[in-house]
Order: C-alpha cells, then sequence, then structure tokens
C-alpha cells in the first residue's frame, strides 16, 4: 500500500505548466504524488485502487481519463499522472508530461476529465494553450509551413472523428492545431 498526496495544479494564466508542477513536486513531502487538474476529478473507485496499491517495482502509472465534453463523455486518454516524488521531472510548457526514470504501470480505474464546461471557456484555452505551443514548437526545433497549417488540422478533425468524439470538439481540435501552426508560422517571421 502507499501513501499518496494528491495535488492539484490551481495557478491562473499559467504560462509554462511544465515549471509549475516542478514547483509544486519539490514543495511536498509525500513519497507519491497524484497530479490533477482544476478540470479532473479523483472518482472514490480511483482514490481506493491507488490506496491499496503495491507499487512493486514502478516508479509511476499512467492513469485512464475519461473525457466530458460540455456535459458528455467523448472518449477516453491515458496521462502519467502517479508516480514518486524522487522519479523524474515535468517537461515541455503545454501538452507537458512527467519523464519517469524506471518502469511505469497503468492502473485500471479512470480520473474524469472534465475538459470543457461551455464553449467560451473551452476557445479561450485553445487560443492560450495554442500561443504556448508555437513557442514551444520553436524552440524544440519544429518548424511551420502551409502544408502543415493546412493538412494537420484536417487530419486532427479526422482523427477526433474516428475516435467517436464528435463534431463540435472534432472541428475545436482541428482549430486548435491550425492556430498552432499559424501562430508559429507568425513567430518564425520575426
Amino acid at each position: 500500500m502507499i501513501n499518496f498526496k494528491v495535488i492539484i495544479l490551481k495557478e491562473e494564466n499559467i504560462k509554462d505548466f511544465a515549471l509549475a508542477r516542478n514547483r509544486l513536486l519539490a514543495k511536498t513531502k509525500s513519497e507519491w504524488i497524484l497530479f490533477l487538474d482544476t478540470d479532473e476529478k479523483l472518482p472514490k473507485k480511483l482514490a481506493e485502487e491507488i490506496a491499496k496499491l503495491e507499487p512493486g517495482n514502478f516508479e509511476g502509472f499512467y492513469i485512464k481519463r475519461k473525457i466530458v465534453f460540455l456535459g458528455k463523455v467523448i472518449g477516453e486518454d491515458k496521462v502519467l499522472r502517479l508516480a514518486r516524488k524522487k522519479s523524474g521531472k515535468w517537461v515541455r510548457r503545454v501538452h507537458e508530461t512527467w519523464k519517469i526514470n524506471g518502469p511505469v504501470g497503468t492502473l485500471k480505474n479512470y480520473i474524469i476529465h472534465n475538459t470543457a464546461y461551455n464553449l467560451h471557456n473551452y476557445i479561450e484555452k485553445i487560443n492560450n494553450y495554442s500561443s504556448i505551443h508555437a513557442s514551444e514548437n520553436l524552440k524544440e526545433g519544429k518548424s511551420s509551413n502551409l502544408f502543415k497549417m493546412i493538412f494537420y488540422p484536417k487530419a486532427k478533425f479526422i482523427q477526433n472523428i474516428l475516435e467517436g468524439r464528435g463534431y463540435i470538439f472534432s472541428m475545436l481540435q482541428s482549430f486548435h492545431s491550425f492556430l498552432g501552426w499559424a501562430k508559429q508560422w507568425e513567430l518564425q517571421k520575426n
């Protein structure tokens, strides 16, 4: 059984999500950390699974997420959110990942991710994230071009439709892709 602490990322107007998570990670004294965002919920079954967990040689665990958009479950993904404090660190300013040194398992139960309560909120989120994403792509040596601005959003739309995530969500994810590449194009010109 493990003793874990839930850390919720609550900062306003975050410009570097990895930095914000790493600051919280450094402050905690618990050996095991479960990171949640303010739009995520920890169901009782998952909390019980974690409390009874025998980690063995695992340094972290992926947790499946049910994606809720405008009140409807539209799919799932998985994120690495539970790990030993000293097993790694968060990287990338947006769409950040927890890089863990050692083996990683997957838990059975889900986090609930309410990705958007309304369209206004989600469009603001897309605008903010795409700006950070564009500058992070530049930092990583990626380049934007017309091909990426035209075809990546179409591919993102098709991917989300095929995953059954609905027309509105798929369009917004496509728009997010377009904005990221278009904003990067602007940054490259300067």
